[in-house]
């Protein structure tokens, strides 16, 4: 069976990376929310294929896969060239990533079934793609005006993404935030009903200014960063 593994050095790479970009930047005024802290994965034994985890290999989540098929589709149709793109399962039960993958609450995530992330990897370019699966197709308007209203548009480090769009489609729900200078949001969003062959229940955009960041206080800029 292939696995989605990712070892400890790599995690710890990718920690130093963003901890570079964030010095470079410095503490500006406009920095992203703060991204919750790496949750702590157990090291498994992969009994069935008798590899062992002896060496900190950890396991990740396979996105879902009919979701995670839309995606590839949307890209076939209307390909963001980025750097580093991953589409990666999102974690209904951890509430932290959670509100900072979606903008829901943990009661909210009752209302979701499966979601997928895409974006690049490096953590420097605003954009994201969020697809959602809701348990019940009646709610989906709910969990898009809610994605809408609470995402950060400032949630990476030091760049900012100036437009939002949501759309709901049968149980699912297609959100995007980008920078316009990376990716035409309407031209995606204008491809996507050709590309997985269903039209828009529901199509909502937003425009953001800078002062829509949700900037921590001056307070929570000046906690000290747990060991």
């Amino acid at each position: 069976m292939k696995r989605n593994l990712m070892t400890k050095t790599s995690l710890l790479a990718l920690a130093m990376a963003a901890a570079v970009s964030l010095a470079a930047c410095g503490a500006s005024s406009e920095s992203a929310t703060a991204t919750p802290a790496p949750t702590a994965t157990p090291e498994t034994s992969t009994a069935e294929d008798g590899v062992s985890d002896d060496m900190g290999v950890a396991e990740v989540a396979e996105p879902d896969s009919e979701l995670s098929a839309m995606v590839d589709s949307i890209y076939e149709a209307y390909p963001v060239e980025l750097m580093m793109m991953q589409t990666t399962a999102i974690d209904l039960n951890d509430e932290a990533w959670l509100t900072y993958n979606t903008g829901l609450s943990a009661e909210q995530a009752a209302l979701v079934d499966a979601g997928v992330k895409s974006e690049s990897m490096t953590g420097s370019q605003a954009y994201t793609l969020v697809l959602l699966r809701v348990k019940n197709a009646d709610d989906a308007q709910t969990v898009a005006d809610t994605m809408l209203e609470k995402m950060d548009p400032a949630r990476w480090v030091c760049v900012m993404a100036d437009k939002m769009r949501v759309a709901t489609f049968d149980d699912k729900v297609l959100f995007v935030m980008t920078d316009s200078e990376l990716t035409d949001i309407d031209a995606l969003f204008a491809a996507v009903p050709d590309a997985l062959g269903v039209e828009f229940t529901y199509d909502k955009s937003a425009e953001v200014a800078a002062d829509d960041a949700m900037v921590p206080s001056e307070e929570e800029m000046n906690n000290p960063v747990a060991g």
